[in-house]
């Protein structure tokens, strides 16, 4: 009995060699992960102030300037809003109990997905509506509130697509997947960058 103790192994060791563990395997992808993160998420910022210096360079200060300013405090509030703190802090511990429990992520995605659009959608109809209101409490001395009313309209949109997109970052995040979240903003400059190439080359 004594002999069949000491030559049993426990399933977490099995395969590996005496005094071996697993956990720097486990901390290794935790620093990668980190690492990555910390990389894509500097590049994103770069990007961003790499977008401000473009926009200056090309539409310098005008009340088109002016307006678009006014309108971009929305996703700059929502951006960290639905794809950081308020998402992760509700999602990622929910998705997590359900991956614990072996439960399939698609039912849940099928009831809360078209919940939370719908709800988004309605906060987005509530701020397009409400935007003159909006421009007058961020900018109650700008001039001529008609081009940042519609720019606020327009902006407004970002709160039904940064919500989805927080929803999914917090499913990856759940999963251990954190370079695509991380990537968010990188890919969110890029897209404006080209935007800003692509409609200005007609301006020359």
């Amino acid at each position: 009995m004594t002999a069949t103790a000491s030559g049993t192994r426990t399933a977490g060791s099995r395969g590996a060699p005496p005094g071996t563990s697993r956990t720097p395997r486990t901390s290794g992808s935790v620093g990668r992960a980190a690492v990555l993160s910390g990389v894509l998420v500097a590049a994103g910022t770069g990007l961003g102030f790499l977008r401000d210096l473009v926009m200056a360079h090309l539409f310098g200060a005008s009340r088109g300037t002016d307006a678009f300013l006014v309108a971009w405090t929305i996703p700059e509030t929502v951006s960290p809003l639905l794809i950081e703190d308020a998402m992760a802090l509700l999602m990622v511990p929910v998705v997590t109990r359900l991956l614990a429990r072996g439960d399939g992520l698609r039912p849940f995605a099928r009831r809360t997905l078209p919940r939370l659009v719908a709800g988004l959608a309605v906060v987005t109809v509530t701020l397009a509506l409400a935007a003159p209101a909006v421009v007058g409490l961020l900018a109650p001395g700008l001039p001529g509130h008609g081009p940042a009313v519609l720019c606020v309209r327009l902006t407004a949109v970002t709160v039904v697509t940064f919500g989805v997109a927080g929803f999914m970052s917090a499913t990856l995040r759940a999963h251990h997947r954190f370079g695509p979240p991380a990537a968010i903003y990188a890919a969110y400059n890029v897209g404006i960058l080209a935007l800003i190439a692509g409609l200005s080359a007609p301006r020359g």
